[in-house]
């Protein structure tokens, strides 16, 4: 009876570990579901009710929830990715998503925005179309997607609170999709993954001159400051999306303004790189900084402006310097003045890869996207020229090209510049010529010593071997 009892209890703690794991399973990755390619032409939810445990009842409506969750995957026919969403809000505030964030590869390195194509909706239900994706002849493919974006509404969305306009929001997927060919069919599944969330990002730019020409020339260098929901001790690389674009002005009468194409563009910083203009003007002052930096780092270099300054303080940590574009000014004397520069817009940050305590860290980062002012910069120097430090850097590219040592270039410059002034201030001041005479006669009468001494030197080593040979044939000394 007792050994009953105990098996029973054996069987018992078997069944309870088993459901413990199947409860694990089900939390930490998705369950798998095979479907033969799906038509990219079919609706939301005649897809979704292939998956025998789909439930229809489990996504409700909400319409104070303007989420948007990525729920399921597919590959169509045409060889494209299908991405299925739950939009709690969307009987009562229609939402699109507009791009994801994600990887091809089940590292997060890579990651890039991919658009979406609303193709179907159905209540709470969207089906989009990944646009310039197709998908790949491998049997195992990876859908890494960190995040998942849609248009910042003002009737629902908060501003920025600063200076910066929010263009859309980021909402957290944090999955690993796999699809894998198997006898014909597809296999999908999900891994969770885990992400990092930016927080109170600003995006602005600094503007630095780049010294005299024909026209007024500057270097703007733009950033965004951010925080995040995790502890950051070094952070090591980041990826960061932005939009740009030319813009041409021209005032006065019939004055206009030309926009150039908008180029989507990711940039990959690492700690080590480092970012400067290019000082290539007259009387410029060079300036180098490093492309990641902390706030105080950046506080401490800059010159900036006491608002922002104290944004920065309040609540971010980190500052990523993303880009350098040509600012150009240039008066004609006639009707209309031109102005030249670059638009940046729709910034957002895709990874993060940093060290907290002794663990390194490479996520997934969740940010919306902003643009920040593009016709007032944050420091109070855009103007600061150094015609020293210029002059040494002209010195130095001389003496390059000569080939000899820059204080030799020094020199020359001093002595020329010596006799240029002194004829003059010796008309001016006549004692001066006498105090010049004392000097010159001073210095003619050392160079004549020494050139005395240096003789002396070098023949005194033959006149040594004279007086030995004088000496061996007992003719004395020389």
């Amino acid at each position: 009876m007792e050994q009953n009892q105990s098996y029973k209890r054996i069987i018992l703690v078997i069944l309870l570990v088993c459901l413990a794991l199947s409860m694990f399973c089900l939390l930490g990755q998705g369950v798998n579901l095979v479907f033969a390619q799906t038509p990219n032409n079919t609706s939301v939810l005649a897809d979704l009710q292939k998956d025998s445990t789909f439930n229809i009842a489990d996504y409700r409506d909400k319409s104070d929830d303007y989420s948007i969750d990525i729920i399921q995957i597919a590959e169509s026919t045409a060889k494209e990715l299908l991405i299925y969403t739950y939009q709690p809000c969307q009987r009562t505030c229609f939402l699109v998503a507009t791009c994801i964030n994600m990887s091809l590869s089940d590292k997060v390195t890579g990651t890039t925005l991919y658009n979406l194509e609303l193709i179907s909706q159905d209540g709470v239900f969207c089906k989009y179309k990944v646009k310039d994706l197709v998908v790949q002849n491998t049997q195992l493919r990876y859908y890494n997607i960190t995040s998942i974006y849609r248009a910042w509404n003002s009737s629902i969305d908060k501003p920025s609170g600063n200076s910066n306009t929010i263009n859309e929001i980021a909402y957290n997927v944090g999955k690993l999709f796999k699809a894998e060919t198997f006898e014909g069919s597809i296999r999908y599944s999900y891994d969770l993954k885990e992400t990092i969330e930016i927080i109170n990002p600003y995006t602005g730019f600094l503007q630095y001159s780049d010294g005299f020409f024909l026209y007024l020339k500057s270097c703007r260098s733009h950033y965004i400051a951010f925080d995040t929901d995790k502890q950051i001790d070094y952070l090591l690389e980041a990826d960061v999306s932005f939009v740009h674009r030319s813009v041409y002005t021209a005032f006065g009468i019939g004055g206009t303004t030309e926009y150039g194409d908008k180029i989507s563009e990711t940039k990959t910083l690492a700690g080590k790189d480092k970012g400067g203009n290019t000082a290539d003007g007259w009387f410029s002052k060079k300036y180098e900084w490093k492309r990641i930096q902390s706030v105080d780092e950046f506080i401490k270099m800059e010159e900036l402006k006491p608002e922002i300054e104290e944004n920065l303080r309040k609540d971010k940590k980190w500052v990523l310097r993303f880009y350098e574009t040509d600012y150009k000014y240039t008066a004609t004397g006639s009707h209309f003045d031109i102005e030249e520069y670059t638009e940046v817009t729709n910034v957002t940050i895709l990874r993060l890869k940093f060290v907290t305590g002794f663990k390194l860290y490479d996520l997934g980062a969740v940010s919306g996207k902003l643009t920040g002012s593009n016709t007032e910069w944050d420091n109070t120097n855009p103007n600061e020229l150094d015609p020293l430090g210029w002059f040494g850097r002209l010195f130095k590219k001389l003496a390059d090209l000569l080939g000899i040592p820059v204080w030799a270039i020094y020199l020359i410059i001093a002595l020329l510049l010596l006799g240029i002034l002194l004829p003059i201030l010796c008309l001016i001041f006549p004692p001066v010529w006498a105090v010049v005479k004392v000097i010159f006669k001073a210095v003619w009468n050392f160079i004549e010593w020494l050139f005395e001494a240096i003789i002396w030197i070098i023949a005194l080593p033959f006149k040594g071997i004279v007086w030995i040979v004088n000496k061996i044939k007992g003719g004395g000394s020389a």
